[in-house]
């Protein structure tokens, strides 16, 4: 989780009680902290009696870090600063200094998603290093899993069989990390990776195509096991809670219903979109997907074959 120290604590109090009003400092922490958000409550102040712009960015910002939501308190501030509110426009001061301060704690600002992201050079955490522990999201899930997993391991031996997983690993990692994803858990010949900010349902689609397109290369290239290393993948989108226990996350509805898209419906080397991430995509994605065969129609199905000449 994202440490922050005094002299960062010090310069955002600075900022928000000399840009904001009292009530506009409450107004940005109903959006962050909780809705109707009342500091004369948090500091028992009669609401006959002012509360200063000062007392009130002092509160404001030890509850934001209290709940693990500072750097949300100043994506917020900075979105203020660039689009107003209402009409109005309110600047806000020591911006510079306080991004300088986050960043220097190993976080980058991403301008697509206008958010603060872990630096991806020095550490990538399944939780992006700001989400706490029980905070429910609408995430992207992609699901992947081996076909056939103990006939490979039978005929080919568990080492041919972990090498053979091992470069799978690999290749995913960088489909998914590419964009933004976290690789959220991975057992034997299972993953499940997950993806939240800007358009999450694109990315986990881009990552499992690109997946597909990494493996068609492996199995031709690189592959040792003597036949093509298949999967099954699919993309699911719904409300998960954050855990840092990943079997907490394995039982939620959301990640069941990935698990049954992948191992019920999506046939061996294809990718499948349920019907709630369909209507998200772009049309020019949506186009190189299929309906699934069968029982598996509510799906749509992409996989990786040679042109016709």
């Amino acid at each position: 989780m994202f440490k922050v120290r005094s002299n960062l604590a010090l310069i955002t109090k600075k900022s928000l009680s000399e840009s904001l009003t009292p009530d506009m400092i409450c107004r940005v922490a109903s959006d962050v902290i909780a809705p109707g958000y009342d500091v004369h409550a948090r500091t028992s102040i009669p609401e006959s009696f002012p509360v200063s712009s000062q007392l009130a960015a002092g509160i404001v910002v030890d509850d934001a870090i209290d709940a693990g939501r500072f750097l949300h308190l100043v994506e917020r501030i900075a979105r203020l600063d660039r689009e107003g509110f209402m009409g109005r426009t309110w600047r806000m001061a020591n911006m510079r200094e306080i991004f300088k301060g986050i960043e220097a704690e190993g976080y980058l600002w991403d301008s697509d998603t206008e958010h603060f992201m872990e630096d991806p050079r020095t550490r990538r955490t399944a939780n992006w290093g700001r989400l706490v522990e029980g905070e429910e999201n609408r995430f992207s899930l992609l699901r992947v899993d081996v076909v056939r997993n103990s006939r490979i391991v039978r005929e080919h031996g568990e080492a041919m069989a972990r090498d053979a997983y091992d470069d799978l690993r690999v290749l995913m990692t960088r489909c998914v990390e590419h964009r933004t994803g976290r690789i959220w858990s991975w057992e034997g010949d299972g993953a499940l990776a997950a993806f939240l900010f800007g358009h999450s349902t694109t990315g986990a689609v881009l990552a499992g195509m690109a997946l597909l397109h990494e493996l068609f290369l492996y199995n031709r290239i690189h592959n040792n096991l003597g036949e093509p290393l298949l999967i099954r993948a699919a993309v699911h989108t719904g409300p998960v809670r954050w855990s840092s226990t990943m079997g907490e996350i394995a039982k939620q509805e959301t990640v069941l219903e990935a698990m049954e898209a992948e191992s019920r419906w999506t046939p061996p080397g294809a990718l499948s979109v349920t019907p709630a991430v369909a209507p998200t995509l772009d049309r020019v994605i949506l186009d190189r997907f299929r309906p699934g065969p069968g029982e598996a129609s509510r799906l749509l199905i992409y996989d990786v074959r040679f042109c016709s000449p």
